[in-house]
């Protein structure tokens, strides 16, 4: 739901942290909500920030119970080298707000109770958010690791695997604690769903997001004109699909073609992928491809 704009950016809000804020406001606790939701922000405007510092174009912000999402038109999640960076500053900026409340304790005189929720939520927000589990900025600073030994796709399903695991356990754990009538453990089968809907929809979208990426290369391609690169060998009856596997973001990717005996047979480029791939589909096998016959 759009609420208005953020330095020109759209301004969106998830129907969970609107929910949030309810429960926060029903137990009389209307100041706390909204510190709450200045905090989030705070958040998301780091990542907003470094990804401007990039150069990378922001669509829009969601704020999230547990953080937010800046989306990005770039085609971030396939560059780990800024994808970590872009992801680490949201915790690293709750925790500079609680360095800074410490410093200036001795220098402003605030009640006890507000020092403690501040301190609270921000420690919270920052440590949620680095459980190695997608969607959070921690499951994003995995996958920018995994992605440079194994395949986007690969990477993104481990990461999001990771954070539905994480996402069942605090459900338990809040079952388990209603169980024990400590009715505060709402909020974690809260977490525990919203987190559960989130990593499976970054699962969903991986395939999504690859193909984006790849109709993307094409074009980027002809802007830079260099480009890292990277070798794979693969079997003239390989599908498209299984070497897709092991491509690597963001490296231009050149394809060695062998047959069953390990004769080399030629190569072709990745530029060659992307168009079979739009034209004949996952199942199309790499041997047909070979532009570049030895």
């Amino acid at each position: 739901m759009r609420i208005g704009t953020y330095f020109g950016i759209p301004l969106k809000v998830n129907p969970f942290f609107f929910l949030l804020l309810a429960v926060v406001f029903f137990y009389g606790k209307l100041v706390e909500a909204l510190l709450l939701f200045a905090i989030v922000l705070w958040h998301e405007s780091f990542h907003v920030l470094v990804a401007r510092l990039y150069r990378l174009d922001v669509l829009d912000i969601e704020l999230l119970p547990f953080g937010g999402v800046a989306r990005l038109d770039a085609l971030l999640q396939l560059n780990p080298q800024v994808e970590w960076v872009v992801a680490i500053v949201g915790p690293l900026s709750n925790l500079v707000l609680v360095v800074l409340a410490y410093a200036l304790v001795p220098i402003i005189d605030v009640p006890l109770e507000w020092f403690d929720f501040f301190i609270q939520a921000n420690l919270g927000m920052a440590l949620f958010n680095l459980l190695p589990a997608l969607p959070l900025d921690g499951g994003r600073v995995l996958r920018s690791l995994l992605v440079r030994r194994q395949g986007f796709k690969e990477a993104t399903s481990v990461a999001s695997i990771l954070g539905q695991v994480i996402s069942l356990s605090l459900l338990g754990w809040g079952v388990y604690g209603l169980y024990l009538g400590q009715y505060q453990a709402l909020i974690f089968i809260f977490f525990g769903v919203m987190l559960y809907w989130a990593a499976r929809q970054e699962q969903k979208n991986a395939s999504y997001i690859f193909l984006r990426y790849l109709t993307h290369k094409k074009q980027e391609l002809r802007l830079k004109r260099v480009f890292a690169g990277r070798e794979l060998v693969a079997t003239e009856e390989t599908s498209l699909g299984e070497v897709l596997k092991f491509f690597q973001p963001p490296h231009y990717h050149l394809i060695w073609v062998v047959d069953l005996d390990g004769q080399i047979l030629g190569f072709f480029g990745e530029l060659e992928l992307i168009q079979a791939l739009f034209e004949q589909g996952l199942g199309c096998k790499v041997g047909t491809l070979v532009k570049y016959k030895l």
